[in-house]
Order: C-alpha cells, then structure tokens, then sequence
C-alpha cells in the first residue's frame, strides 16, 4: 500500500483558498496561536468540539434504542469513529486532513432523537423533507452560542451539508475531502451497526457479506480503507464503485438497511412520537419555537419523558438555549448556503 501513499496530494484542498467565515467581523486571531493552525483545525477543536451541540450527541442514540448495555455506540460515539476514520483516509491519500476532520466532527450535530426514524417522522410533521444534514449547518451558524452561530469556515459546512447520500453522484467540482468524510461515515455507521446488531441480537446468524469484508470489525475496517485507497490511486480521484469490496460492502449496507434497521425501528412506539411533538407544540414554554425544531433538539430520553407526562417539558435541558430558537423555522432546504432570513417565521 506503501506506493499509493499520497496519491492525491495534487487535489488536496489548499487551506489558502478557503472562502472564509460567515462572519466576516468576528476576530478568531486568538485562535491562530501565532499563525500555526488552519481554520480548519480552529473549526474542530475550537469550535465544533465544545459546542453544546457536541455535548448533546452523548444522549443520542445511534440505532439500538434502550439497548441496556455503555458498548452500544451513540451519535457522539460514531462521531468518533467518523473522526478517526475520515482523517486516517485523508492523511494517507494526500489530502486536507484538517478539513476532513472538521466536516467529520460535525457532521452529525444536527441529527434528531431516533434517528432516521425520527427525521422521518419530522419530514411527516414538514410535509416536505428533514434533513439532518441541512439542520446540522442550522444549528452550527443559527442557533449555537446564543444565535449568533460558531462562525466555521465556508468548506467546514458546505462540507457538513454534503457528508450523507449516495457517493456515487458525487460532484468532483467539490473539495474531495466532503467525499472522504462521506464514505468515512457509511463505513463507520455500517461495520459498527453490524457489531452492535450482533451484541443485541438483532442478527442470529454472521452475514456472509461482512465476513467476506473480515472476520472482525477492526479487519472490515482496514480491508475496506485499503479497497477505497486502491481505487482512488487507479482512478485518480476518491473512488469506491468498482472494486469487488465495494460491492461486497454496497451488499452489506443493504443488508442493513433491510434487515436491521427496519427491525430497530419497529422496537419504538411511534406513538410516543406523535404524544411527545403534540404536547412540545401545546407548551406555552415553547409558544415561540417550531415544535420541529425542539424536537429535533431534544434526545430519545427527553421524549419518552415528555409523552409520559407534560410536566417533563419543565426540565428539558434546552431550555438553556431557548432564546437561540425562537423565531426560527426549518424548510426542505435542497441546496447550500443558507441565509439567516431563510429560517425567520
């Protein structure tokens, strides 16, 4: 593998020719530690890292809904992997690492309580369609540190907002370091999930698709990186269509989707949803807020709480942020950036 290292080197995003922040009049030179660190770095470990939105993945489930067990992965936990994963690849291909570590870290800070099944069901309450891509740019510049937003750099969000859907349509007059991020997450989420569903019984039996990928998680992982190095060398770009691998691992995520996921979605009472959004919009506390937006704010626990008594809602932690929220709207936004006045009631 040695002899593809730094294979894309000439394509890495050059740091220089970011466009900058959104807000242009916010001084980050307390950031720059005399000039060292690239925005993007300052945008990872400054910014995403400590933001409230961070703290809120640790509550977040990833798949496994009351799974009994700490070995089960939650949002931030995948976020992790995501990170390790992402910025591995990117370092061995030549490519921006600072960047793909900051789109990485904050790829997922928009994702909603039950994951796709909740952003579902807040796509029903849309009548258009949630996604948690799209929030997660939200929360980052509309609604973290009091609105104003954590201010990241232009390629950090567009990257964020690029990091889900099929890799396949990818377009390659983007940074290639929002594909890296986006192959980094489906490899994270599917071998981990696969692991996860075998610890909680969801699968009986091994796959024959992920034990073609490896006999372990650790070896999936290295088998698949290797795969996708290959073929970006070969192709001379980030690439993972044409290999055997990835066909292996386009059938492994199929299966997961069909057999496991399905599955994991059918343990939640759907009701508590509908009791847990109606009383969030009948709160006098929220008046003020889109219910989809509290919602997709809250975590599985918050909900479960607020659907079995209306009381709960006195003691959701985002009260903390509720002026950050109100006079806020979410819309099936399809394309990026966004405007502040996009999201105004």
């Amino acid at each position: 593998m040695e002899k593809y290292q730094g294979c894309l080197k000439a394509q890495r995003f050059i740091t220089e020719n970011t466009a900058g922040r959104r807000n242009f009049l916010e001084d980050d030179s307390d950031f720059f530690y005399f000039g060292l660190a690239s925005p993007f770095a300052v945008d990872e470990s400054q910014k995403i890292i400590p933001s409230k939105a961070t703290r809120r993945m640790e509550k977040k489930v990833q798949v496994f809904y009351c799974s009994g067990t700490p070995y089960t992965r939650t949002r931030m936990t995948h976020t992790i992997e995501v990170v390790a994963i992402a910025s591995f690849l990117a370092e061995f291909l030549g490519l921006n690492v600072s960047l793909a570590r900051a789109i990485a870290a904050g790829h997922d800070i928009g994702h909603v309580p039950f994951g796709h099944l909740g952003e579902r069901f807040l796509s029903e309450k849309l009548a258009g369609k949630f996604r948690h891509n799209a929030f997660s740019t939200i929360v980052a510049e509309f609604i973290e540190r009091s609105g104003g937003g954590l201010n990241l750099s232009y390629e950090t969000l567009e990257g964020i907002y690029h990091h889900s859907g099929d890799w396949k349509n990818f377009d390659y007059n983007l940074p290639q370091e929002y594909l890296v991020v986006k192959i980094a997450d489906k490899l994270a989420y599917t071998v981990a999930d696969y692991n996860d569903a075998m610890r909680m019984g969801y699968i009986s039996k091994k796959n024959d698709c992920f034990e073609k990928l490896g006999s372990s998680q650790r070896k999936r992982i290295a088998n698949v990186l290797q795969a996708v190095i290959k073929e970006s060398a070969e192709k001379g770009k980030v690439s993972f269509e044409e290999s055997e691998m990835a066909e292996i691992f386009s059938s492994a995520s199929n299966f997961m989707f069909e057999r496991v996921y399905a599955e994991a979605d059918k343990d939640i009472d759907f009701s508590i949803l509908e009791k847990a959004y109606k009383r969030i919009e009948e709160s006098e506390i929220f008046s003020q807020c889109n219910p989809v937006i509290v919602f997709a704010l809250t975590n599985e626990e918050d909900i479960n709480a607020i659907a079995l008594s209306s009381r709960a809602i006195e003691d959701l932690g985002i009260k903390e942020i509720l002026k950050n929220i109100e006079g806020l709207r979410v819309n099936d936004f399809t394309s990026f950036p966004f405007k502040r006045e996009d999201f105004l009631i």
